[in-house]
């Protein structure tokens, strides 16, 4: 049974071999694991608990719900993005659009070559990702629930002699309901509520929700407790506290609040790493009117993708979204607005994401926030942006687009090709795009060099025995791809490092 803020009358002290800080696609993936390895396991998750029976299809109401600051989370910069993230039982896998790639054989190659993780091989990660795959159900979907978008976006790319295909999801029985990001209504979605929380439940581990971790005990460079408060997601009021002693504790609380949260503690940062090398995946949105009902709404928010141009570190992947944020991120205002929000039906739109050079930073929150984001986009990653959203306006405009919206704010609006072309060759500046991002990465970077790097190849502490962080925070580079497969085969490798080796602890 999951226990939740309504759930405790009294201070908690529990005993356990491994603390798991986080539900997400690390959190969850560790606690099931290792619960199934036979460890007795405490998971402490700072959001609610929610079923597909809480989902209304509302994004405010959804976003309010389950998105950490009701998805008003940034990096600060120039320009600033919006980096999303979820707060709830499953983290940002029950709200992500369901996207599943392994984690390209090139990235790990770099990261051995030039970010010193020799010993991390290929080849020995492919039953890992086999693993995964099988326990979240990742499949790719027919046609018929790709939606409009992606039939519009084939036909375009096919007369640019370009090939569009199927994204792989992570589902069972999807009907293309297309509000992946806000909830799965029909529970299709395997997320790590569905899949990995309940067989860990079920395997004996004590699940806590609406639990804020505020500090760790740490004794001659072991970990030792865990201490927490419960809080009422509705007030905010704190009352009662927990106390986990344990062998191992896995900080599993996102690339963003893991980094953060040892900076204030103070730990784990002989190396100086802990907070730098924060990649984003920047994103662009690239939005066409067409002559045709599109009806993007229906089908899978995220359906296809063009790999073509990967070699470039540009991806692009689909996206449709609700009207009342689409409408939001659309040039215009008064009678012009009005008749795009009115033509709805008839937008397509698709997304263009970057694998980035640019580095930022994270420091530790003030006032209670628990984290400041610095990420300000450099120039040859704004040249990348520039080139997919071009690419994708090429795309929509052989498909028939009337017009395209680029989220380029010193060009806005393309209403031909050859307003394309002066796009194309114009030089733009990162402040002058609207960036979204959902992959933050790399903020405890691993690596064999206890100087250069945060933890190990296991995902250890470098400093402390027994602190794991199975969550994006190792990865030292962009990915190129959704990080929600490469997250969970290396937190299913740890948790099998840590079942193997837990008599040392």
């Amino acid at each position: 049974m999951i226990k939740e803020f309504k759930d405790i009358s009294k201070n908690i002290v529990e005993e356990a071999d491994v603390c798991v800080i986080g539900t997400g696609a690390g959190g969850a993936v560790v606690a099931k694991e290792l619960a199934e390895k036979g460890l007795s396991i405490v998971a402490l998750e700072e959001g609610s608990y929610f079923t597909y029976k809480n989902f209304n299809q509302d994004p405010g109401d959804m976003m309010a719900m389950m998105y950490r600051d009701s998805g008003t989370t940034v990096a600060l910069g120039l320009p600033p993005a919006s980096i999303t993230m979820g707060k709830c039982i499953g983290g940002t896998t029950t709200i992500n659009s369901a996207t599943c790639f392994r984690t390209p054989q090139k990235v790990i190659e770099q990261w051995k070559k030039e970010y010193d993780c020799s010993g991390l091989e290929y080849d020995e990660l492919i039953p890992w990702f086999e693993k995964v795959e099988k326990e979240i159900n990742v499949v790719e979907l027919t046609e018929d629930v790709l939606g409009g978008v992606y039939q519009i976006v084939k036909r375009g790319a096919k007369e640019l002699g370009i090939e569009a295909k199927p994204l792989k999801h992570n589902v069972k029985g999807c009907e293309g309901a297309g509000v992946c990001q806000w909830g799965c209504i029909k529970g299709a979605k395997q997320s790590t509520e569905i899949s990995y929380i309940p067989k860990a439940d079920k395997l004996g581990a004590r699940i806590y929700a609406n639990c804020l971790v505020r500090r760790l005990d740490v004794e001659s460079g072991k970990v030792r407790a865990v201490h927490g408060v419960f809080i009422d997601s509705k007030t905010g009021k704190r009352r009662h506290s927990i106390t986990v002693k344990a062998r191992v504790v896995c900080l599993a609380m996102s690339s963003m609040i893991t980094p953060a949260f040892l900076l204030k503690q103070r730990l784990a940062n002989t190396s100086g790493w802990v907070g730098k090398g924060l990649t984003i995946h920047p994103c662009g949105r690239v939005v066409a009117e067409m002559e045709e009902e599109v009806n993007g709404h229906y089908g899978v928010s995220q359906g296809g993708q063009i790999d073509a141009f990967k070699d470039e570190d540009i991806m692009l992947e689909g996206i449709f979204i609700p009207p009342g944020i689409m409408t939001m991120a659309l040039p215009g205002v008064g009678e012009e607005h009005k008749y795009l929000a009115k033509h709805y039906k008839n937008l397509a739109a698709f997304g263009v994401m970057i694998c980035d050079t640019t580095r930022g930073r994270i420091f530790p929150g003030l006032l209670g926030y628990p984290y400041i984001a610095w990420y300000s986009m450099n120039q040859a990653d704004t040249d990348k942006l520039q080139k997919g959203i071009s690419i994708v306006a090429d795309i929509f405009f052989a498909a028939g687009a009337k017009r395209v919206f680029t989220g380029c704010y010193a060009m806005p609006i393309l209403k031909s090709k050859e307003d394309l072309n002066t796009f194309k060759t114009m030089k733009t500046k990162p402040w002058h795009y609207e960036v979204t991002a959902f992959h933050p990465l790399g903020t405890c970077r691993m690596g064999n060099d206890p100087r250069r790097s945060v933890i190990n190849l296991n995902l250890e502490s470098h400093d402390i025995k027994g602190l794991f962080i199975p969550d994006g925070s190792p990865f030292p580079t962009s990915l190129g791809v959704n990080p929600q497969i490469t997250i969970m085969a290396f937190a299913t490798r740890a948790a099998d490092y840590i079942a193997e080796n837990i008599t040392r602890y």
